[in-house]
């Protein structure tokens, strides 16, 4: 959930390090003070869906899983194509199950996707080795539900939250007041970006990028 993935590479002897925060600045960045809209483009993500309430061990073991494959992955590249890839951050699409607009609050009716970037590189036959071994060594029951998926935004708007996830309704409403505004209509999911791990910060300062994907009137 911390971290990003970089690339390990040698340019003229010296050691290049790049990543997805790196390359692509103005997607995984975001403003407090105002909303940005970015173009989001194809990422390879390793997914996990669920439904209900979020703060039940279930999502918490979920999350789990795609931070044990994730480190698996990094772990392959690197002794296998001296690649070095740290962990991308944990994302999350919401969603509910009666087409409603997403509300947090409202436990029970959301149903959710996990995600976590991975290497362009990596292709579903390598994953399914390294989930298969993953899998037999660690003691984690939705290792098997995870899956490999090309996912696509496009056009978004996002801003970023600081505080603790329950309050993020503030956000989410401004976001879409400006959406209103613009003209804007949505096309997409809520969709979450945790820049950093709530076991290790207090509610206050966790940051997490809030963000729709849209259509503008007239494209």
């Amino acid at each position: 959930m911390k971290i990003i993935y970089n690339v390990k590479a040698m340019e003229g002897g010296f050691l290049v390090k790049e990543g997805i925060r790196r390359e692509y600045k103005k997607q995984y960045d975001a403003s407090t003070k105002r909303i940005d809209v970015v173009d989001v483009p194809e990422f390879n993500f390793l997914m996990v869906d669920g439904i209900g309430n979020p703060n039940v061990e279930e999502f918490k073991l979920k999350a789990e899983a795609l931070h044990i494959l994730s480190k698996a992955i990094k772990d392959y590249f690197k002794e296998e194509m001296d690649l070095l890839y740290l962990i991308s951050p944990l994302e999350g699409l919401w969603d509910t199950y009666d087409n409603s607009q997403f509300d947090v609050t409202r436990k029970k009716m959301i149903k959710f996707t996990l995600m976590i970037a991975q290497p362009k590189v990596l292709d579903e036959q390598t994953f399914e080795t390294i989930k298969e071994n993953i899998t037999l060594k660690k003691d984690n029951p939705y290792l098997v539900d995870v899956y490999l998926k090309r996912f696509k935004e496009g056009r978004c708007v996002q801003m970023m939250h600081k505080g603790a996830y329950n309050t993020e309704i503030n956000t989410t409403k401004q976001i879409m007041e400006y959406i209103t505004i613009q003209g804007m209509k949505l096309s997409g999911f809520h969709h979450e970006i945790y820049l950093n791990d709530p076991e290790r910060n207090l509610e206050d300062k966790l940051k997490t990028i809030v963000r729709y994907a849209i259509e503008e009137e007239g494209v």
